[in-house]
């Protein structure tokens, strides 16, 4: 006999499963009498809600404050207060920005309630894009609606806002606080945000399903659980307060409309845990059924469940199959492996899935085949036009300096130029060990030193340990020019700083002058130069080799000099250059 399940339409059958369901639930009906006692049940409810309650409080009071202190020792946290005073100079400033935040690293990670924190600073520091510590101005502090408890306090809970993150818009709440300095001046705000679901999930019981809502001394929504959307917990709130029989202070309850209302003060603070339940599950909870008709009604309840489970698998054994399918899609995998014996709308389903998978295979082997090509070609062209380019440049100095200089250092130029060649070239590789692009930028420095003589000092900081990790090669290069170029234009002396450092496995490249520096309206002329086409193509380049992964930052300010700083992950060995291998090298086509 065939399954009528795999041949009937599913509106037929479910028609059928649904009127067979009716007919037991109204022989249930017909058997149940209610007898209730409301006052009784309304006892019993208010003593165990808010011994329930009580729980909760004591979970909610221990967090609490757990987070106020951490905030407390933040704020006093000695390279923050030192860096609020901005008597320091920039590279300590750094340094000071980096303990802070491994410090506060530390404490976000050591504190799994907490999921990030926001520091507002009348200095904005360089932004690092991976990681919970974000850092914001204090103009930004006071355009922030959701910061406005604080206005009158050194520290407040905040109720539930929306913040973003690397997962999105996320729902915090948040407890915040000032950071003062000497003279007893706001100079910093700390943030801490939580995630609204862990607080939540310290105010719901698992096995069953409550609405509750915390609010604070003020009588402010922190955050709530449950069905209180749509601003049904405001009118709850509003209509308590304005209860003159109600006294939030203490534990209690009352009848509010439709609902049964059970509130319970935080313990050991002045927070308020209310919890409301509809006024039909508690009067569903004085149901008093007389012997015959509970086994009556069982048995008429354990028919309709066993028949309930057996039709519902018949729905559900095809859905199953095939969300089975979906989880463990794999492009290596190209058969559906899907049944063939339905004929109703789960056999349409299936083969509008399997036509499907069939097309996404064929996409992505398209994808995958152009994506390469166009990636291998970016790179061919971006290297190709980064040789002629400083070759060009390097000629043009040698030519002014034949001319304008009548003695023997040609020769020691032409050494110096060679070895530089060499290097660029590196065999057709694009990526080399740091201690070759070092030797590169020297030879480079060297060069400009015998066409300027001492008016050009330079200093190179690079550890030991970065010497053998690997980066594109020509990457300092056009930075240096630039500053030689229009940096030191018309000026008497020059002086070029570079440093390596790395934090949280990525590689940070500082390029400093002293310079003459440019406004934006000089940035702009600059680009459209020489100068400006060297910067571009690294930057193209890295874009290339690490997408959104790297990050290149140019400050500069008239008289004050430029400051360029590039940040790459470190790679320690060729092969951690992943997703490249097609377009690096000559070697591996």
């Amino acid at each position: 006999m065939k399954n009528p399940f795999k041949q009937y339409p599913i509106h037929k059958a479910f028609f059928i499963t649904f009127s067979l369901f009716i007919a037991l639930l109204l022989f249930i009906i017909a058997f149940v009498s209610y007898t209730v006692s409301l006052n009784q049940m309304k006892e019993n409810t208010t003593y165990y809600q808010q011994k329930l309650l009580r729980e909760k409080n004591e979970k909610i009071a221990l967090q609490k404050k757990a987070i106020e202190e951490v905030t407390l020792a933040m704020s006093r946290n000695s390279d923050l207060q030192a860096y609020i005073r901005g008597d320091q100079n920039e590279y300590e400033a750094y340094r000071d920005i980096l303990q802070i935040n491994k410090s506060f690293f530390n404490i976000a990670f050591s504190v799994p309630l907490i999921d990030s924190i926001h520091v507002f600073l009348e200095q904005q520091p360089l932004k690092d894009r991976t990681g919970p510590i974000h850092y914001f101005t204090m103009e930004e502090y006071t355009a922030e609606n959701s910061l406005a408890p604080l206005k009158d306090a050194d520290a407040s809970w905040l109720m539930k806002h929306r913040i973003d993150s690397l997962q999105g818009k996320i729902d915090v709440v948040s407890y915040a606080r000032k950071v003062y300095d000497g003279n007893q001046k706001a100079r910093a705000v700390i943030v801490v945000n939580i995630k609204a679901d862990k607080f939540q999930n310290m105010m719901i019981d698992e096995q069953t399903h409550v609405n509750r809502l915390l609010i604070d001394s003020s009588d402010t929504p922190i955050t709530f659980v449950g069905n209180l959307d749509g601003g049904s917990h405001l009118a709850i709130l509003d209509e308590l307060k304005g209860n003159a029989a109600v006294n939030l202070n203490k534990e209690g309850s009352v009848k509010y409309e439709d609902h049964f209302v059970v509130w319970s003060r935080l313990f050991g603070s002045e927070w308020i845990l209310i919890e409301v339940t509809p006024w039909e599950d508690v009067a569903m909870g004085s149901i008093q059924l007389s012997g015959i008709l509970i086994s009556i009604g069982l048995a008429a309840l354990g028919i309709a469940i066993l028949i309930n489970y057996h039709i519902s698998r018949q729905f559900t054994k095809p859905l199953h199959i095939l969300l089975n399918r979906m989880e463990n899609f794999s492009l290596d995998d190209k058969d559906a492996n899907l049944p063939e014996d339905y004929h109703n709308e789960f056999g349409s389903l299936f083969m509008r899935y399997k036509s499907l998978i069939h097309r996404i295979y064929k996409l992505y082997g398209d994808l995958e085949t152009e994506y390469k090509k166009k990636r291998k070609a970016e790179v061919e062209t971006l290297q190709a036009n980064i040789n002629p380019h400083f070759l060009y440049n390097t000629l043009d100095q040698l030519n002014w300096m034949a001319i304008e200089a009548d003695q023997p250092k040609i020769s020691k130029v032409l050494e110096l130029t060679g070895r530089m060649l060499r290097i660029g070239l590196s065999k057709g590789e694009s990526f080399i060990p740091i201690h070759d692009e070092i030797h590169h930028i020297k030879s480079y420095l060297q060069i400009q030193q015998i066409r300027l003589g001492k008016s050009l000092q330079y200093s190179i900081h690079v550890e030991e340990a970065y010497l053998s990790s690997y980066i594109p090669k020509l990457t300092l290069q056009p930075f240096v020019e630039n500053s030689i170029i229009h940096g030191f234009h018309n000026r008497d002396h020059g002086r070029i700083e570079i440093r390596l450092c790395d934090l949280h496995n990525h590689l940070y490249i500082f390029i400093k002058d002293n310079g003459k520096g440019f406004n934006q309206e000089e940035n702009q002329q600059m680009k459209k130069t020489s100068g400006g086409y060297g910067i571009k193509n690294v930057k193209e380049r890295l874009e290339v080799y690490f997408g959104n992964n790297y990050s290149l930052d140019i400050k500069s300010e008239p008289d004050k000099g430029t400051i360029a700083v590039i940040k790459i992950p470190k790679i320690r060995i060729p092969e951690m250059i992943g997703g490249l291998e097609d377009v690096e090298s000559s070697d591996n086509r």
